[in-house]
């Protein structure tokens, strides 16, 4: 009983011995299938991804291509601007320095050059010299216009001369002949600056005194008329006078380097000597220059002048009859040719503005004109 109870239980143990074999075999099986699953699967998973991310290095890659080239475009686009920008500066800056070039404007020069950037000659014609045989008078009348311009008009309408007025504006009394300097125009004579207040001590405080005063009666004239004044002017007193001495060279290097030019007188009718001048005195003064071959004559419209007005018909009359003909100026005339009695101030001044052309007498005598 003993031997098959042992033999029932060791026979027991041995089958349980195996079934726990198989079981841990089966459990290790399955372990490895699991592995050898997960192993699988993952690398199927990496091999899928790899393309994926390939593609997307790709596209990033074409991203970053295209916003490169993006940004290239962009900067030639910037560049084409800038370049356009730039040129149009460029091509303004030129502009304005052709525009500084063409009123001579020296940036380092007196600030009174600034002043008035309108008050400029800038297509003044070449000059010219009357011959000797040539009987041509320039009257020229200073201080006008006045009750006895009305009057000096119908003269010289009747002997069909022409005159030259340098007109003021002294007074509101004298403002009220004003409209006077526009038939002046519409009868062929020529209107030009003399100064506004006349006042001498004012006008030639300062060459910016000087400039308010000629720019105020310049406007005048313009706004009368309808038209510009002369591209020429006078002085009054001339151009060197007992007033404007400490002045006179700065203000004529600054007016011909505007482009204006002045005249003096070569022959005087001495109406301005005294109060009053005998008509007589007058005349004889004036025939005798226009005899000597003078050919621009200081006279005066002011009031009180009747004595002049009185005589002007009578020198016309007589003088036509000689051959002379009457004429208004018109700025051709080269005033160093006996016209002025500042030529050391006024030629070194002309032959540097780019706006005066001396005539061909003066140049060659200053070396300048070449053969």
């Amino acid at each position: 009983m003993k031997r098959k109870k042992y033999k029932a239980v060791h026979v027991t143990r041995r089958n349980q011995s195996l079934r726990n074999r198989a079981a841990i075999i089966g459990v290790g099986a399955l372990c490895v299938a699991v592995i050898v699953l997960a192993a699988v699967f993952i690398g199927k998973q990496l091999t899928s991804q790899q393309p994926v991310a390939e593609t997307e290095s790709s596209q990033s890659s074409q991203v970053s291509k295209q916003e490169s080239g993006d940004e290239q475009k962009n900067s030639e686009t910037q560049q084409e601007s800038t370049d356009s920008s730039s040129s149009e500066t460029s091509s303004k800056t030129e502009s304005s320095t052709a525009s500084q070039t063409e009123v001579s404007i020296d940036p380092n020069g007196p600030e009174y050059q600034k002043k008035y950037p309108d008050l400029y000659v800038t297509d003044r014609p070449k000059m010219q010299v009357l011959d000797d045989a040539d009987k041509i008078v320039y009257l020229t009348f200073d201080d006008g216009p006045s009750d006895l311009t009305a009057p000096l008009l119908d003269v010289l309408k009747k002997y069909n001369a022409k005159a030259t007025f340098f007109n003021c504006c002294q007074s509101d009394y004298q403002k009220s002949f004003a409209p006077l300097m526009k038939r002046c125009v519409d009868e062929g004579h020529t209107v030009a600056v003399h100064s506004y207040s006349h006042k001498m001590r004012e006008v030639y405080a300062s060459v910016d005194a000087y400039l308010d005063d000629f720019y105020k009666m310049y406007t005048l004239i313009e706004e009368t008329t309808g038209q510009k004044p002369a591209n020429f002017f006078r002085f009054p007193g001339g151009s060197s006078n007992g007033y404007n001495q400490q002045v006179y060279e700065d203000i004529i290097k600054e007016m011909t380097r505007r482009g204006f030019v002045y005249y003096d007188w070569d022959g005087d009718s001495g109406d301005a000597n005294a109060a009053s001048v005998s008509g007589s005195v007058i005349y004889s003064n004036t025939m005798d220059a226009i005899h000597r071959g003078c050919n621009v004559i200081l006279m005066h419209n002011i009031f009180g002048k009747e004595t002049t007005l009185e005589q002007v018909g009578k020198i016309i009359e007589t003088a036509q009859k000689e051959g002379y003909v009457f004429k208004a100026m018109d700025g051709t005339l080269d005033p160093t040719h006996g016209y002025l009695m500042t030529n050391k101030v006024f030629i070194p001044a002309a032959l540097e503005s780019p706006y005066i052309h001396l005539s061909d007498w003066r140049l060659e005598k200053e070396g300048v004109l070449k053969d």
